[in-house]
């Protein structure tokens, strides 16, 4: 049974947003005909990722000129469609209630900084003719499933096609930024879509606080896949410490350094592997020099999905200080691949690491804690044999791409069966 998905996102691929490419993968191999439609441009280095993640084949339509031309001709020709974009992007961006880590679930790090009001208004009137565009060629092509990869900008494109087309069934995934920039027109398509979906257990008393019932709250996590990381696994460890994120301040990758700076005064041999870009680099590998670790960190760059792999595969720990994480992949590929993960606590965590049987849980900015979680793993590597195939296991039975794409096929099966449609080779 063939069902035709089509996923609406800002840009694909994104460097930083692997993540995206696996799971339309799994879901093509659970006989799903997935294309992506996006509300920005291709980047110049589209192609290439493409030809990384095997996605070659994939349907993209990208935003262009001739789009946004395009789309402001149809709101000229269909007033109550721009009419209601219009009254979407001037929503106030608080229509949730203020959130807290003990209500909601919500970080009060304070690391995922929320747009103003004045700046996501100017953002989502500049979509308005990408947004209509997408709506037209949504009309004329009639996918089973509209599937918004993230909430906020593509919600546009969700909010008309879940009150105009009637024939077509929208779901959202709603993840931690997206929770908590409570943008006015994604929490509005969360209180109507027939299905949202998010990553962790712990968003759950946050969407409820939105007003979305509970039953129409999946969560899904995000897969990885198990196939190709356990293929080729190298049987030595020559590496010690790794770091896989985007150089950004919320992953305060500068508290890693300082972590590491502990670890090297008590193993001088000790060495760390960075693999990642973002507009910090610069001034780590500066930090670095000042903490007289340049020799011994290798910045990488953004490296490709394969490299990571092998990056895993060969190191003993994986360092994360990050502030701003909801089960990142990263570890979870680092657990898949035998090396041991030594993270900072940030929301749901504990359902991707059981504190000492799978990896190592260290409280926010805590670099003492993280310093002696990373050299115990070190001086002890042979002793977590237990630990490290716990974790192993873990991650076969929970994170599973194919089982989760299975999952989340399943639950738009069912939405369609419930509104009387079926997918569109039935």
């Amino acid at each position: 049974m063939n069902l035709k998905v089509l996923y609406i996102t800002v840009q694909f691929p994104v460097p930083s947003e692997t993540f995206a490419a696996v799971e339309i993968r799994a879901l093509r191999r659970q006989q799903a005909s997935v294309s992506v439609a996006t509300l920005k441009p291709a980047r110049r280095e589209s192609d290439t990722m493409l030809q990384e993640h095997g996605l070659t084949d994939i349907e993209i339509d990208h935003n262009s000129l001739v789009s946004s031309l395009r789309g402001c001709w149809i709101g000229l020709r269909n007033p109550p469609l721009t009419i209601r974009l219009l009254k979407a992007v001037f929503a106030t961006q608080d229509s949730a209630p203020p959130s807290s880590s003990a209500k909601t679930g919500i970080d009060e790090t304070g690391t995922v900084e929320r747009e103003s009001s004045k700046r996501s208004i100017l953002k989502g009137l500049a979509l308005i003719p990408r947004s209509l565009d997408l709506f037209d060629k949504i009309r004329r092509t009639s996918p089973d499933i509209v599937h918004l990869f993230w909430g906020h900008y593509p919600s546009l494109v969700g909010l008309l096609v879940h009150e105009f087309l009637e024939d077509v069934t929208v779901s959202l995934s709603l993840g931690a930024y997206d929770l908590h920039s409570r943008y006015g027109p994604s929490i509005e398509l969360a209180k109507k879509a027939p299905a949202v979906f998010t990553h962790v257990q712990a968003n759950r008393p946050v969407l409820r606080s939105f007003g979305v019932e509970d039953n129409r709250i999946h969560v899904v996590y995000r897969g990885i896949d198990i196939q190709e990381q356990t293929h080729g696994t190298e049987d030595g460890k020559p590496l010690d410490v790794l770091i896989v994120e985007r150089l950004v301040p919320a992953k305060r990758t500068s508290d890693s350094l300082k972590v590491f700076r502990e670890v090297r005064d008590s193993i001088p041999t000790a060495r760390l592997t960075i693999a990642g870009d973002g507009a910090e680099r610069e001034s780590l590998m500066k930090q670095a020099a000042e903490l007289g670790l340049k020799d011994a960190i290798s910045f990488l760059g953004h490296v490709s999905h394969g490299k990571v792999f092998e990056l895993c595969s060969k190191s003993k720990v994986l360092l994360s200080m990050s502030a701003s994480e909801r089960l990142p992949n990263a570890v979870k590929e680092a657990m898949l691949r035998d090396c041991i993960p030594v993270v900072a606590h940030t929301v749901g965590i504990e359902e991707l690491i059981s504190e000492g049987k799978t990896g190592f849980i260290v409280e926010q900015g805590n670099r003492a804690q993280a310093a002696t979680a990373v050299l115990n793993c070190l001086r002890d590597w042979d002793g977590s044999a237990a630990l490290r195939t716990a974790a192993q296991r873990h991650i076969n039975e929970t994170f599973d791409s194919n089982a989760v794409a299975h999952r989340r096929r399943k639950i738009w099966q069912k939405l369609l069966e419930q509104s009387g449609r079926l997918p569109a080779d039935q």
